[in-house]
């Protein structure tokens, strides 16, 4: 059965529309060389569609391997103002969703950090936290087939209890509380903050225990495919947010300053008494965007964070391009 042809689509802000387009006119230019063919089209609403055709597949790879290990897409940011912002909202969902069109692992955390920093870490152990260390040592196996369905949610479901355990500061050497019990005290103290997150985890827990108990040990390998994804994406959301809280400042213009904690914005005294009561009320819950809560930092590329500098929506803000301006200055021969 032939492969399909590749199809993905993306749509930019608008402020970097034009962004997209040269980055896109640079993947066509680059790809010419490993006889990849990117077709692109554009509709009105501003959505780009790339397709690939499948017969270009083997010179994809090539092409990949080419602009990520020799730093071809780093040096390309090098050369743009607003660099952060177009890694992040253009250049990294695109190589993201490439690689995942030939890899079974994207790294996600690794490309962030290749495109913005040039480091060349394509394996695993990015993680700050050494329980998901380990898991990303556990998803490599499960990809690789070293494992089965029913040992890799058992061996999760010891990593999650670890992870769980070390969060809460439980001493060593005592008998552990119960999975649930552990999962509703993670609950009340804000290391799992989702529904969502406490159900995957519930979810892991629940596979382990059919297999000992009613040695249903045959589960879907879509199943524990999507089990891994989304753990591996809660982990990679752990890891963005100690990094969000470690950095504290922000440089700006050439000048430092200490980054604005979530329910610290000012606001104006003019601002009307409905706004003001409804932002009392939103700051109870956790950010919308990137889930952090009341007194913390805002996780990196978060809608919701203000500008230090100027009070706006920092992500995008003037005074961000302007510090990429003059780093990209700063960079140059």
């Amino acid at each position: 059965m032939p492969l399909p042809d590749i199809e993905l689509t993306i749509t930019p802000p608008a402020h970097l529309y034009q962004d997209a387009r040269r980055f896109l006119r640079f993947l066509r230019v680059a790809a010419q060389k490993h006889s990849v063919r990117i077709a692109v089209e554009v509709d009105r609403s501003g959505t780009f569609k790339l397709s690939i055709p499948a017969r270009d597949c083997v010179g994809l790879d090539a092409f990949l391997q080419e602009i990520t290990f020799q730093h071809g897409l780093y040096y390309y940011l090098c050369g743009v103002s607003n660099r952060r912002d177009v890694a992040r909202l253009i250049v990294k969902p695109i190589t993201e969703k490439l690689m995942q069109s030939q890899y079974d692992v994207a790294y996600p955390v690794q490309i962030k950090k290749h495109l913005l920093k040039g480091t060349p870490d394509w394996a695993g152990g990015a993680f700050l936290d050494g329980t998901a260390q380990k898991y990303e040592i556990l998803f490599q196996k499960l990809k690789l087939k070293l494992v089965t369905g029913y040992e890799f949610a058992r061996d999760l479901d010891d990593l999650l209890t670890e992870f769980m355990l070390l969060q809460l500061g439980h001493p060593k050497g005592l008998q552990s509380p119960k999975f649930n019990i552990l999962v509703a005290k993670c609950d009340q103290q804000d290391v799992l903050r989702t529904k969502e997150v406490r159900k995957l985890f519930n979810q892991v827990h629940s596979l382990r225990t059919k297999g000992l108990h009613r040695l249903e040990r045959e589960i879907p390998d879509s199943e524990i495919s999507e089990i891994a994804q989304n753990v591996y994406e809660f982990f990679e959301w752990f890891d963005d947010y100690w990094r969000a809280q470690d950095e504290k400042t922000t440089m700006l213009s050439g000048k430092r300053y200490r980054r604005i904690r979530y329910g610290k914005e000012s606001i104006s005294t003019d601002a009307p008494e409905d706004f003001k009561a409804l932002w009392a009320e939103v700051i109870t819950r956790p950010c919308h965007d990137c889930g952090v809560i009341r007194g913390e930092f805002h996780l990196d590329g978060c809608d919701m964070e203000r500008c230090p500098r100027c009070g706006g929506q920092y992500f995008c803000c003037d005074c961000r391009i302007e510090q990429d301006k003059f780093e990209s200055a700063d960079q140059s021969p």
